[in-house]
């Protein structure tokens, strides 16, 4: 397999660890599908992903959603705390990969996420190029979200390769040409770049 010029990463489940899902699933008592469910079904969800709407509604709908008896600053906070740290090794990891490959993210992610983000890693530091679904106005699956990077970075996707959690995401990112590669969220990617002999 011939070795890419770029490196396209998801951040939550791959960089950064990203509980929300589960911790809502223990809150409600609900299972962690219906909560996907619940995330998947809400216009107000998708359309803060892809920045077209505010903070405030946003945590207004994700306590009507989830029925959480909180108030909406607490609500951002919460959500705020499911985005964690970096997997074991991770910035070492980028670090290292640096010199030798462009290195770029593509998270679906939204305002208080990103900015959240700051207090576990600095994206500038660690990659030549950040793509935030709220920024581009496009959220993964969709074919766009992976053409923006593309055409931004000015590189066919022949030579870029993907990492993402999200078994859709990865089948969304390989119909569009990208080599893609599914992370498993318990371990974070440097397992897998170690599996693809990237790093040793």
């Amino acid at each position: 397999m011939q070795k890419p010029k770029v490196l396209l990463f998801d951040l939550g489940g791959v960089i950064v660890r990203w509980v929300g899902l589960d911790a809502l699933a223990l809150l409600t008592g609900l299972e962690r599908e219906e909560v996907i469910e619940r995330f998947a079904t809400s216009d107000v969800f998708k359309a803060y992903e892809i920045g077209t709407c505010s903070d405030d509604e946003f945590a207004d709908e994700l306590i009507t959603r989830f029925n959480l008896d909180t108030p909406r600053e607490a609500a951002k906070s919460l959500w705020n705390s499911w985005v964690q740290e970096c997997y074991s090794h991770t910035k070492e990891t980028l670090e290292a990969l640096r010199p030798h490959y462009i290195l770029a993210c593509l998270s679906n992610t939204n305002a208080l996420h990103w900015e959240h983000l700051k207090t576990h890693i600095d994206v500038n530091l660690y990659f030549d190029h950040s793509y935030a679904s709220h920024l581009i106005n496009s959220a993964k699956p969709d074919p766009q979200s992976y053409m923006i990077p593309l055409k931004d970075m000015d590189v066919s996707a022949e030579h870029v390769w993907f990492f993402d959690d999200t078994v859709e995401n990865v089948q969304a990112a390989e119909s569009v040409g990208l080599t893609s590669f599914h992370v498993d969220r318990n371990v974070g990617v440097v397992p897998k770049l170690k599996e693809l002999d990237l790093i040793i």
